[in-house]
């Protein structure tokens, strides 16, 4: 029991040492949808601001998931420097900091929450970009999954993004905090960042291996064993808005 507590111990120390990201999903009628964009944009991105200069977060990212229309989620992932930074974060979110009435501008009214993630940022390269696909994933060997990630595919976008190989702009791997357990959904996920949604599409489109760019590092990766069952899920989400 010892040992565990001292390894859990250094577990909490080395996520309270890492930058990590709050992930919160948002659904919103096809009625409310530029009332909510709106406020957000004009309104809650300044709170945010406000937030960032004064040191209590690092950025603030508001996305909107590619999807049929009339559907409209959203994807708004805030980051701190640590977990205490995040645990404190409740503060932020006052509307007094840029003058303003929680009346005229809240939005709890015309959204629903359907879910909000807590994750560690293991590693993220590249420039920011219009469009993401985030990948979800459920490693059986988590520890297996980051070390590949930060070992073999980090060196390898690197390259890639550096000699302008592919099209695509920036990569990023995270690890979920919370929830955690076999029902809380996915545990970690990666993000790949694209110019435009064609480009977007293209690399979600089938590829015989023998075309594609990834068949050389494949070839090298256990990907296989950490993840046999492959992606949960793979979205496309549209940067809305972005404060740093």
């Amino acid at each position: 029991m010892k040992k565990l507590l001292f390894v859990l111990s250094l577990l909490w120390f080395n996520l309270s040492a890492a930058q990590v990201v709050t992930l919160m999903y948002v659904e919103v009628s096809n009625e409310n949808q530029q009332r909510f964009e709106r406020l957000e944009k004009d309104y809650w991105s300044q709170i945010a601001k406000k937030a960032i200069d004064e040191g209590k977060m690092t950025s603030w990212i508001m996305l909107k998931e590619v999807s049929v229309p009339g559907v409209h989620r959203y994807l708004f992932a805030n980051y701190f420097e640590n977990l205490t930074q995040l645990t404190q974060s409740a503060s932020i979110w006052n509307p007094e900091v840029i003058g303003m009435n929680l009346s005229d501008i809240e939005t709890n009214s015309i959204k629903t929450i359907s879910d909000v993630e807590y994750y560690k940022a293991e590693v993220a390269l590249g420039e920011s970009a219009k469009y993401a696909i985030i990948n979800y994933f459920t490693p059986i060997n988590l520890e297996g999954f980051v070390t590949e990630e930060l070992q073999l595919w980090k060196p390898w976008f690197e390259s890639n993004m550096k000699n302008k190989s592919f099209k695509q702009k920036n990569w990023a791997v995270g690890t979920k905090i919370y929830p955690s357990g076999n029902h809380s959904g996915s545990s970690a996920i990666t993000r790949d960042g694209f110019d435009n949604l064609s480009d977007a599409m293209e690399a979600l489109s089938y590829q015989p291996m023998s075309n594609s760019i990834y068949n050389s590092i494949i070839q090298k990766s256990k990907m296989n064993e950490y993840v046999p069952n492959g992606f949960d899920k793979r979205v496309i989400y549209e940067l809305i808005n972005r404060v740093d």
